[in-house]
């Protein structure tokens, strides 16, 4: 057993190595880091002076006045389209109300037209029966008219059967 017992002490020695081997390491790589930002960002920057905060600030204070007018100009151009759009929503509302009443005109005018295009439908059919009958009345006058200009025929003395007279029983 006494093989093994040295085994398991070499096993831990060279862990306990290896682990103080790395944290060696990484001490020397934090060390060298902070050597090589030492040698490329020196401490020895130079204070602002104060002119160059006064002027610095009496921009700021001029970009700001000029962010000021622009603000209250954006106010004033939001102040009339808001005006224009009440404007407009009360013309919509008139122009609303007026098509309303335009269309129960319409909707008037229309059975107004259908009513007269149903009478002058009837009175069209009337006026067809009138010609109708104008136009047979004229053939009848003009059958009369032609028989009334024929010379009637004259009988001597001797009446036909079923009495006598100058008209025939055609």
């Amino acid at each position: 057993m006494s093989a093994g017992l040295a085994g398991r002490v070499a096993r831990k020695i060279l862990v306990l190595g290896v682990t103080a081997a790395v944290i060696g390491v990484g001490v020397g790589s934090v060390e060298l880091a902070a050597t090589w930002r030492a040698a490329s960002a020196p401490l020895d920057t130079s204070a602002v002076s104060a002119s160059s905060i006064s002027s610095a600030m009496g921009a700021q204070q001029q970009r700001a006045a000029a962010l000021g007018a622009d603000i209250d100009q954006v106010a004033r151009q939001m102040a009339d389209l808001q005006s224009a759009l009440q404007a407009a929503s009360g013309a919509m509302a008139s122009q609303s109300s007026s098509a309303a009443s335009m269309q129960g005109q319409i909707q008037s005018a229309q059975s107004k037209l259908t009513a007269v295009q149903a009478q002058l439908k009837a009175a069209q059919q009337r006026l067809a029966q009138l010609n109708a009958a104008a136009a047979k009345q004229a053939a009848l006058n003009a059958a009369a008219k032609k028989s009334a200009a024929a010379p009637a025929p004259t009988t001597s003395g001797s009446s036909r059967a079923g009495g006598g007279g100058s008209y025939g029983d055609d």
